[in-house]
């Protein structure tokens, strides 16, 4: 098919408690429930897309020990910037749902990444430049430090949120 372009359309999930992770895709990411299966199914979507993910109650049957060890690494989510992602980051603190895993400096973004209620590794992603062809040229030509390591640095994600909370702490008070 000469010109359409390809992408990934959705990631489905197996879930140990389907219930648990609609609530707290629904809470955290603000996804919302499109269509749904009580107990069994959910189409999660961001709005623009039927779904964006499935997430399926995993059969009582299910042993995560028989799945192979190679296999999704993360997903990740472009959160539009660096401080929608630390708005979702502190919504899933607040909560009491965050288990965060690192932050990092990708040079083209920046990651901070979660985990959902199953484990899942969930990348919240902010793009550093303003097009793709800026981002596409900048990683093309990486400067010493990111010769030395091209995925990128750990960032300090609680001077981050520190940082950001107090931005936002002026801009209410």
């Amino acid at each position: 098919m000469a010109g359409h372009m390809k992408f990934i359309t959705h990631i489905a999930l197996y879930c140990a408690d389907v219930d648990d992770s609609i609530a707290w895709y629904e809470d955290i990411l603000g996804m919302k429930v499109r269509a749904m299966a009580p107990g069994r199914f959910a189409g999660m979507t961001f709005g623009e897309r039927h779904h964006d993910m499935a997430l399926v109650q995993a059969p009582p049957d299910f042993n995560p020990a028989n799945r192979p060890q190679v296999g999704l690494y993360h997903i990740s989510v472009d959160t539009g910037s660096l401080d929608e992602s630390l708005r979702i980051y502190d919504r899933a603190r607040t909560a009491g749902r965050l288990i965060f895993e690192k932050a990092i400096d990708h040079r083209v973004g920046t990651g901070i990444y979660i985990r959902d209620p199953d484990g899942n590794l969930v990348e919240l992603w902010s793009e550093t430049y303003g097009t793709m062809k800026e981002a596409v040229e900048a990683i093309d030509h990486f400067d010493p430090p990111f010769e030395e390591n091209p995925i990128g640095w750990p960032l300090d994600i609680e001077q981050l949120w520190a940082e950001w909370s107090e931005g936002r702490d002026r801009e209410t008070g």
